[in-house]
């Protein structure tokens, strides 16, 4: 079950809610993400009910919904009114104490009455008190509820800085001393502000998800013969069943994946691969859920549930991986808890040093500068900021991380491993040439190969597909090298010269890329081709810049294969079994090497589930995109270079984050415990650090 969470603001109310969630009875799991503020919860409906989670949510100060994308929007825009609002009590309330914190120091020096600097003293703390508690009031509610669990965080340092400073400037007031009402406004303002920039931030980040959801349409029109009349039923995509025709108008989206059954259609797929050029599919192509239609109406079949189609699959993968923690973020968030403890200590430890050295006001006031420079939650906002930004920006190009976490195993990648077939090479291959040695069933030869993703048998039968219709065969057999199956009394097979060799079949000294048997005789032969994909050359160069060991991995065995190496100039492993192309994985692996592998067939699983990272084409074998962390959806190759650069400069970024948070706390904390910082001097500090982390993980959108 997924939740949209309301008033979190920083790690250490991610780690309560995730904490107090797991103490529940019959709740499993949790996974938060402070960036999108979502949680997906595990739990047996048996043992707990949806409104008793929600209700242990509110019972620590936070609000929840069940997480429905048609209400998303509108629960932002509401979210963000409800923050600007405060920001606009916070900055009025500051803005006007400044004009008498104006008056009150040229009073001073001029020699105010001391009536008029009491009522003065009377407007500041008014206007103070507006600031603390409506736009200060979610860092007093999270301190509360943080203190109640045992959870010390930034709302902890915010609050006691701006409890303690309006309360001794309440005892000023009345006693004659100096207040520092201004103070108080200016720190709650400036952290609520750095606040609503974030929030502003995480909802731009959410942005993807959210256009991706939003473009399922909500009803779609099946058509349906009832009593001889063709009849439009608009129903919800949910409810579709397998088999279904559906009709989509001019300037749809397509809500299911299908097969389109009119002569021809024109998509858009920009949606998600960020292809700008429209595609043109014929009869019988596959129609994915998320296309747009350019033209005129056309109708398709549908090929799978809705849960189960393409957009529906690529949304989920995307809220998943949002939900990933890298070790980066996860050392981050941890050192952010105890970071805050420290802090407080520290500023105890500042106010007994300067209690005995000078005075009691001022080691309150050291200690309230301390609590309030030091900034935890740059350190929190390190990592899932630039995270999503980074995720967010290849999914634009078309590559999609099913995983945040690779983003970091990626960026240290020192060797990668490429499969020929489909990866560097078009899937389509051209036939060069063909040799009938006897007689044969072309429907058979149909049969064998229809189903099969294998490129060679997609190009085969692109090739023969006017020529004759696939017959029906039995008991197909997926083979290491091969196809085995049955048909009309007789066994067919059809591989690799070595694989039909294996299966008795006498194939002399015949050179082929694909042979077929009947009745393990030989009647054909096939040679194919297969050409470069577009920037290849250009792509392995890229790779090679950045230090990566790079090598062929390939179960294809033709001369083509050491040809395509050599223009690549890389080294070549073929012909190989699924068995020793994991193999070289896993010896690259007890090297201690990062190891990237990029494939698509059915050969390329075993290597893919083993290696650190695994990149694999959209058209590729559905194995192989389950044991994939990155899916390439254009299915192009320069989708590898463009993994690594957002991977090696989200990576930067998270480091310079984290950099910038220990620099500006190194310096700024040993300030204000030597006094030479002040309250509202530490506010505009904790405000700036908070910015620059955000700022410069924006950097990645660029």
């Amino acid at each position: 079950m997924a939740l949209l969470l309301e008033n979190i603001h920083c790690a250490a109310c991610v780690w309560l809610i995730e904490h107090v969630l797991l103490k529940q009875k019959g709740i499993y799991g949790v996974q938060t993400n402070y960036t999108t503020q979502r949680a997906f919860v595990r739990f047996e409906p048996t043992e707990i009910d949806i409104a008793a989670i929600l209700d242990a949510v509110a019972a620590i100060g936070y609000q929840a919904q069940v997480y429905d994308p048609r209400v998303q929007d509108n629960h932002a825009k509401k979210q963000q009114e409800k923050a600007f609002i405060a920001l606009v009590v916070g900055v009025f309330a500051s803005m006007n104490i400044m004009f008498i914190a104006i008056a009150d120091y040229a009073g001073y020096f001029s020699g105010m009455d001391i009536h008029m600097a009491f009522k003065l003293h009377i407007a500041s703390w008014a206007l103070a008190s507006l600031a603390l508690f409506i736009t200060g009031a979610v860092f007093l509610k999270g301190a509360f509820y943080g203190l109640k669990h045992g959870v010390v965080g930034m709302d902890l340092s915010v609050s006691v800085g701006a409890l303690g400073v309006y309360l001794y400037s309440i005892y000023a007031t009345f006693s004659g001393a100096r207040p520092y009402f201004e103070s108080v406004s200016m720190l709650i303002t400036l952290v609520y502000l750095s606040k609503f920039l974030e929030l502003k931030a995480k909802h731009r980040a959410n942005a993807l998800l959210d256009s991706l959801q939003s473009a399922l349409p909500l009803q779609v029109a099946v058509v349906e013969l009832e009593e001889g009349q063709i009849k439009r039923v608009l129903k919800d995509p949910q409810d579709i069943e397998v088999g279904a025709l559906v009709e989509v108008l001019p300037g749809e989206c397509v809500a299911l994946d299908g097969v389109l059954e009119s002569e021809n259609a024109e998509v858009s797929t920009q949606a998600f691969n960020g292809e700008s050029l429209p595609t043109t599919l014929e009869k019988g192509q596959s129609v994915l859920s998320g296309c747009v239609n350019l033209s005129g109406a056309f109708t398709y079949r549908v090929g799978a549930p809705f849960k189960a189609s393409f957009l529906s699959q690529m949304v989920e993968l995307v809220q998943k991986s949002f939900l990933e923690k890298p070790k980066l973020q996860e050392r981050a968030d941890k050192l952010a808890r105890y970071f805050s403890t420290a802090v407080l200590a520290l500023a105890g430890l500042g106010f007994v040093f300067w209690a005995f050295m000078a005075s009691i006001a001022q080691g309150f006031f050291v200690a309230m500068s301390v609590v309030v420079v030091a900034c935890p939650c740059a350190f929190a906002l390190a990592a899932p900021i630039a995270l999503v930004l980074g995720s967010n920006a290849a999914f634009k190009k078309g590559v999609l991380f099913k995983k945040n976490s690779s983003l970091e195993s990626l960026a240290k990648a020192s060797t990668l491993f490429l499969d020929k077939t489909g990866t560097l090479t078009k899937s389509l291959l051209q036939v060069q040439s063909r040799s009938t040695h006897a007689p044969y069933d072309l429907g058979q030869l149909l049969g064998l190969l229809w189903h099969n993703p294998h490129p060679i048998a997609k190009s085969l039968c692109a090739f023969f597909k006017e020529q004759a219709q696939p017959a029906l065969v039995e008991n197909l057999k997926q083979e290491n090298g091969g196809l085995e199956a049955r048909c009309g009394g007789h066994i067919l097979h059809g591989g690799s010269v070595a694989y039909l060799e294996s299966k008795g079949v006498a194939v002399g000294d015949l050179k082929a890329d694909f042979v077929y048997s009947v009745d393990r005789k030989l009647k054909a032969s096939f040679s194919l081709q297969a050409s470069l994909k577009p920037q290849a050359l250009e792509v392995v160069q890229g790779l090679k810049s950045i230090r990566l060991k790079i090598a062929i991995l390939s179960g294809d065995g033709s001369p083509s294969v050491f040809k395509i190496a050599k223009e690549l100039d890389l080294p070549c492993f073929a012909p190989l079994s699924p068995q020793e192309k994991l193999a070289h994985v896993q010896s690259a692996l007890a090297q201690k090497e990062v190891v990237v592998m990029v494939g698509d067939g059915l050969n390329d699983t075993a290597s893919l589930a083993t290696s650190q990272v695994s990149m694999c084409m959209h058209e590729g074998h559905d194995l192989s995109l389950l044991y994939s962390d990155i899916i390439l959806l254009n299915n192009s190759l320069e989708g590898v270079q463009i993994a690594f650069n957002v991977a090696k400069s989200t990576h930067q970024r998270i480091k310079q984050n984290l950099a910038i948070s220990a620099l500006y706390n190194a310096l700024f904390i040993p300030l204000a415990l030597c006094g030479a910082i002040t309250p509202l001097i530490a506010a505009v500090g904790m405000g700036l650090s908070s910015l620059l982390v955000v700022a410069n993980s924006f950097r990645l959108r660029l």
